[in-house]
């Protein structure tokens, strides 16, 4: 059985782990949580500080928390174990990504990148070398984005990698999608605020040599950050991962 961690306790890093207990598909090794005050969450550790020796023994780290998090543990969990990070704007500075990269190419693991709140990155990573233009428009409640505004407003139109440094917690998907596809320099990323709304709405465009997609993908949010379809999304990956499932899309 295959010895996971956890960094980050939230509502996303719970419903994995709840689903990792249930199913008996792996052992929980630690929860890292610095803001929790229990020793305990679901049943499995909790710690509030990280060093390098915490990923010994480790075959997988699952990230959940913040692109901070990212930022200082991805190549250190690397040398140890593979790495399943959710907070991928935190990619937007290549050395991160290089970092992890380097460090999972000479350590012998695995750097995963999950599709998260849309659908389709599998396909836009096959096709990456025909396409031309991607862009992407995230509509989220003021409250989604931490804002108060009180009409529709147009918050953001850039480069994802512009995105992904102003809004950190909220374009994960832009950054999934520059990833997937032909980087965050020629993506292109559109935020608004529309406070008539209580969803996450993503509508992804795509044209190149022969091909012209539109993913639209609307979810339930309630002023989250996270849309509903978040959690069955990421423990789908983390099954994937862990090889649990009798049936999986490739």
């Amino acid at each position: 059985m295959k010895k996971i961690a956890f960094l980050g306790g939230g509502k996303v890093g719970q419903a994995m782990a709840a689903h990792v207990l249930e199913n008996k598909s792996a052992e929980i090794a630690f929860i890292f949580d610095p803001f929790r005050k229990e020793d305990t969450l679901l049943g499995v550790p909790v710690i509030r500080e990280l060093n390098e020796t915490c990923f010994e023994g480790l075959d997988l780290v699952v990230e959940c928390a913040t692109a901070d998090v990212v930022k200082a543990y991805a190549a250190c969990a690397l040398k140890h174990a593979s790495f399943l990070p959710f907070s991928m704007t935190a990619f937007r500075e290549d050395e991160v990504l290089e970092g992890a990269k380097k460090a999972a190419a000479e350590y012998g693991h695995t750097l995963y990148l999950p599709h998260g709140a849309i659908l389709g990155l599998d396909g836009i990573f096959d096709g990456r070398t025909i396409i031309d233009e991607v862009s992407i428009e995230t509509i989220k409640s003021p409250k989604s984005l931490g804002r108060d505004d009180k009409e529709y407003t147009v918050v953001f139109d850039g480069t994802a990698r512009e995105a992904a440094g102003l809004y950190p917690r909220n374009v994960n998907v832009h950054a999934a999608l520059s990833l997937a596809g032909i980087g965050f320099d020629r993506t292109h990323s559109r935020i608004i605020s529309d406070p008539s709304v209580n969803t996450n709405e993503h509508v992804i465009r795509v044209k190149g040599e022969g091909i012209d997609w539109t993913i639209h993908v609307t979810a339930f949010a309630a002023g989250a950050v996270s849309g509903k379809y978040v959690p069955y999304s990421a423990c789908g990956s983390l099954d994937r991962i862990l090889g649990s499932g009798n049936v999986s899309f490739v």
